[in-house]
C-alpha cells in the first residue's frame, strides 16, 4: 500500500516519503533479518513528523542505530517494567527528547584523549561532526602544554592549559574506524572521481566525513528502506549543495544513472546488482554485517566480488561472533571468519579494534591473482575455534 498526503512536503521529506514508498513494498522476502524488524509498520508518519528531525539523534527515531541511546535501547531484553520502552514510543510516534548530554564525562575524556593518541589530535578535531540532528553530546577536556617564559627570572615554563571539545562517543567511534580507512585510501585524493559504497550507513555519519575528505568523491549508500529516509535526511541536511539521487532516479534512468555526476545515491540493498562491474573505488561495511541473515551477507559478498576494482579496497569491522537467537533476531548466528571471501583479495589491515576489542578491523585489497594466503586461510586464527570451516 502506498501512503498519500495532500500535504506538500519540502525537501528533503518529498524525497523521503517518495523513495521510502517506492522501496518498502518491494523488499525481497526474508532480506531482513528481525534484528531489524523494528521499525513502525507506518513509518511514513515519522517521516512526516517534520519537526521531529531536528532533534532525531535525541528521540527515538534513532533507536537501534544511534549508540548514544543504546543504554535506553537495551531495555528490550530487560523485563523492568519501570523501564521506558523507548521501541514502542518509536512504532507509536513519540518523539520526547530521550537523553540531552552524555552522562560519563570522564568516559568521554578518556576516549577522546585515547583516539587522539592514535589518530592524531589534529585528524579528530578536524572529523568532529556538527550538530546536524542534536547528537548527545558531552564536553572532553583537553589538555595541551605550552612554552612560556618567566620574564621576572627568565625562566622557562610549561603552561597546561584545559579545553573543552564537543563531541559523542558516537562520533569518536566512528572517527576511529574513518581513520583507518582513510589511512588505506589516501591516494584516492589522487582520483578525479572515486567512487565509495557504503552497506549499512546507519545515519551517513561516516559517509558524511568520507564525502568532506575526498569532497570530489561519489558515494553510494546501501540500506533498508527506513533508513535510506534516515540518510536523506542527515545527507541532506549536511550537504545542500549537494548532487543527491534516489531509487526513483534509478528506477527512471536504469543503469546509466551510473555515468552521471552525483554526490550521493541512496538506494534499498537489494539494489547493489544494479552496480556496473569493476565500478567501485571502496567498499565499507561498518558492524551491521553481523546482524544480518547469511543468505543477505552471501549476496552481498557476490555483489562486491563484481563490483570492486582491481586495486579496490574492503573495509569490514565486524564482531568474531555474534548470537542473534535473541528475542527480536534472526535466530542465526554470524562468525566473522566464515564471510565468504574469494581468493582474489590481500589484506592490508588485520586485528581487533582498539575500541571495541570484539570488534574486528579488516581492511583488503582486490587483486588480479589469486593469493597463496586467502583471506579465509589467514581468518583461522580468529575466534571462535569451535567452528567448521
Amino acid at each position: 500500500m502506498i501512503f498519500r498526503t495532500d500535504k506538500i512536503l519540502p525537501s528533503p521529506f518529498n524525497e523521503m516519503l517518495e523513495n521510502y514508498n517506492l522501496a518498502k513494498d518491494k523488499m525481497p522476502n526474508d532480506f531482513n533479518s528481525k534484528h531489524w524488524d523494528v521499525f513502525p509498520s507506518d513509518y511514513e508518519k515519522t517521516i512526516l513528523s517534520t519537526n521531529s528531525w531536528k532533534n532525531f539523534l535525541r528521540n527515538s527515531i534513532s533507536i537501534g542505530y544511534n549508540d548514544e541511546l543504546m543504554d535506553l535501547e537495551n531495555t528490550r531484553w530487560n523485563k523492568d517494567k519501570n523501564n521506558i520502552d523507548v521501541w514502542a514510543l518509536r512504532k507509536n510516534h513519540d518523539h520526547r527528547i530521550l537523553s540531552a548530554s552524555v552522562r560519563d564525562v570522564k568516559k568521554l575524556t578518556d576516549t577522546f584523549n585515547l583516539i587522539s593518541s592514535i589518530c592524531t589530535l589534529d585528524f579528530v578535531l578536524s572529523s568532529i561532526a556538527s550538530n546536524n540532528g542534536m547528537p548527545v553530546t558531552g564536553k572532553a577536556v583537553l589538555k595541551t602544554k605550552e612554552a612560556s617564559v618567566n620574564l621576572k627570572t627568565g625562566e622557562k615554563l610549561e603552561i597546561v592549559k584545559e579545553s573543552n571539545i564537543i563531541t559523542s562517543l558516537t562520533d569518536l567511534m566512528h572517527i576511529y574506524y574513518f581513520w583507518q580507512i582513510s589511512r588505506t585510501i589516501d591516494t584516492l585524493k589522487e582520483n578525479l572521481r572515486p567512487t565509495i559504497c557504503e552497506i549499512g550507513s546507519g545515519y551517513g555519519l561516516l559517509a558524511s566525513k568520507l564525502k568532506k575528505k575526498y569532497p570530489h568523491s561519489r558515494c553510494i549508500l546501501f540500506d533498508l528502506p527506513e533508513l535510506s529516509a534516515v540518510q536523506t535526511y542527515y545527507l541532506n541536511t549536511e550537504f545542500p549543495d549537494a548532487k543527491v539521487f534516489y531509487y526513483r532516479d534509478l528506477l527512471d534512468k536504469g543503469s546509466s544513472i551510473f555515468d552521471l555526476d552525483f554526490d550521493f545515491l541512496i538506494l534499498p540493498g537489494w539494489m547493489m546488482d544494479s552496480v556496473p562491474e569493476k565500478y567501485i573505488d571502496v567498499v565499507i561495511n561498518m558492524r551491521s554485517m553481523m546482524e544480518m541473515k547469511q543468505k543477505t551477507i552471501q549476496y552481498y559478498f557476490e555483489n562486491i566480488h563484481r563490483i570492486v576494482k582491481e586495486g579496490g579496497i574492503f573495509a569490514n569491522f565486524n564482531r568474531y561472533v555474534k548470537d542473534v537467537s535473541g528475542e527480536l533476531a534472526s535466530g542465526e548466528i554470524s562468525t566473522l571468519k566464515l564471510y565468504p571471501y574469494d581468493d582474489y583479495w590481500s589484506i592490508l589491515i588485520s586485528q581487533s579494534s582498539i575500541l571495541q576489542n570484539n570488534i574486528h578491523d579488516l581492511i583488503t585489497k582486490r587483486e588480479d591473482v589469486k593469493m597463496d594466503l586467502t583471506v579465509s586461510e589467514a581468518l583461522k586464527s580468529l575466534p571462535p575455534f569451535d567452528v567448521k570451516q
